[in-house]
């Protein structure tokens, strides 16, 4: 069957020009710029409304919050510029959708009413209370300096185009930067009959530029109908994951093998005078480490485990592990934040819808730890107890190592989706 996939792919890009590079900083500044006003008008609004702990954020309509026009209007320069007009006008657009969302994810959590671990560590020490400012996940401002360089803008009536190896983007109509062109190094094409839908525009922290083009293109993905040979994958704290065959996937833990040297590296960047030429030259030193290992990392588990996985077996099963509860742990955080198991999770989903195989995330309730492969039987004497990694089954007296006989469940229960949820579908079809 022919269906329309989207797929992003980056590219590592130059601007052909140092106006073309101020250009793009500058909407970077206006997506900051617009996303810091419309958090300012939320502090403001709920300092005036007593807000009470654990309710919910009212809506942008309830709290009155001015349009993007009405906040590029208030915006001007010393010299009476209204600045925001002068960039893409996709740049300060979409920051407010973005608080948008960072609005409703609050609202999600709101009712647990948690406070930032350092705003705790504050009141124990200093005896200063926490205000709604400190709750997690409440929208707080963007650093310039901290928060991460990138705008997105869209394509309408082909102002975005690709020639020559060099992207084209849209400019606005009151700067003077008219062509807006980043020469891309395309390790690979775009597929044949893509059409470009929107590019995100990022730079790092060593001042590199990266483009994320969103394109959406035909593909013929035809079901594989049956899936015959199935995964399951229990997620792991020290091997990544291990799976239903009893391999592990042991995962080279890039960032702890790269800890001595990050430790020395920023023990002398404390020591630089901030803001000095010293200070920056080491601080570019620490950001080519950092990205080393991020960039290992993605190579190795985002893009070459995963695709093997997906093209060896007909359905991946999975356990719905709830990751952030993990990284919030402090014997745990280090580990999950360094393999990164969520991402792992998303790259597996498409390579193999892709393919038109399964991809099947159990039910939370589903306790792939506490039963016996054997007989099934439920050892709720496991459930939180992570320092069992053998147990005899009570009631066949099966010997199970916990992590594989996780993973055989989680296989099992992708036999039983099949049998339930595929058969009659086909049947019927």
């Amino acid at each position: 069957m022919l269906e329309l996939v989207n797929r992003g792919y980056v590219y590592r890009a130059i601007p052909i020009s140092d106006e073309v590079e101020t250009y793009l900083r500058q909407c970077f500044g206006a997506d900051r710029k617009m996303y810091n006003l419309h958090v300012a008008y939320l502090y403001d609004y709920l300092e005036k409304k007593p807000y009470q702990i654990g309710d919910k954020l009212p809506s942008l309509k309830q709290m009155g919050m001015p349009t993007v026009s009405a906040f590029k209007k208030q915006s001007v320069s010393d010299d009476h510029i209204a600045y925001l007009y002068l960039v893409d006008a996709f740049a300060s657009n979409e920051a407010k959708q973005h608080f948008n969302k960072a609005m409703t994810a609050f609202n999600k959590i709101a009712s647990k009413k948690q406070y930032k671990k350092a705003a705790l560590k504050r009141q124990k020490t200093l005896g200063i209370e926490p205000t709604f400012r400190d709750l997690k996940g409440m929208p707080k401002f963007h650093s310039r300096k901290g928060s991460k360089a990138s705008y997105t803008t869209f394509n309408q009536n082909g102002n975005i185009y690709i020639e020559d190896d060099i992207l084209y983007l849209p400019s606005a109509q009151k700067s003077s930067v008219k062509v807006v062109g980043l020469k891309l190094y395309t390790h690979r094409p775009l597929p044949q009959g893509s059409k470009i839908k929107n590019v995100t525009v990022t730079m790092n922290t060593k001042g590199q530029f990266d483009v994320s083009i969103c394109v959406a293109f035909p593909k013929q993905i035809t079901s594989i109908g049956i899936p015959n040979r199935i995964l399951g994958l229990d997620y792991s704290q020290s091997h990544f994951f291990v799976d239903s065959e009893g391999k592990k996937a042991n995962y080279p833990h890039y960032y702890r093998k790269m800890k001595a040297r990050l430790v020395k590296e920023q023990r002398i960047l404390s020591r630089r005078v901030k803001g000095s030429n010293r200070w920056e030259k080491q601080r570019l030193i620490v950001s080519r480490l950092q990205n080393k290992v991020a960039n290992q990392r993605k190579d190795w588990r985002l893009h070459k485990k995963a695709y093997a996985l997906s093209n060896r077996y007909d359905m991946i099963v999975v356990e719905n592990i709830n990751l952030r509860a993990i990284g919030q742990n402090k014997h745990y955080a280090k580990n999950q934040q360094d393999n990164g198991f969520g991402n792992f999770r998303l790259y597996i989903k498409y390579k193999l819808e892709h393919q038109g195989k399964y991809y099947v995330k159990v039910p939370k309730n589903f306790a792939s730890t506490q039963l016996c492969s054997t007989c099934s039987h439920k050892n709720t004497a496991l459930k939180g107890n992570v320092a069992v990694r053998e147990w005899d089954c009570p009631s066949c007296g099966a010997h199970l190592d916990r992590d594989i006989n996780a993973a055989f469940n989680l296989k099992q229960y992708g036999e039983h989706y099949t049998k339930d949820e595929i058969l009659p579908q086909i049947v019927v079809a």
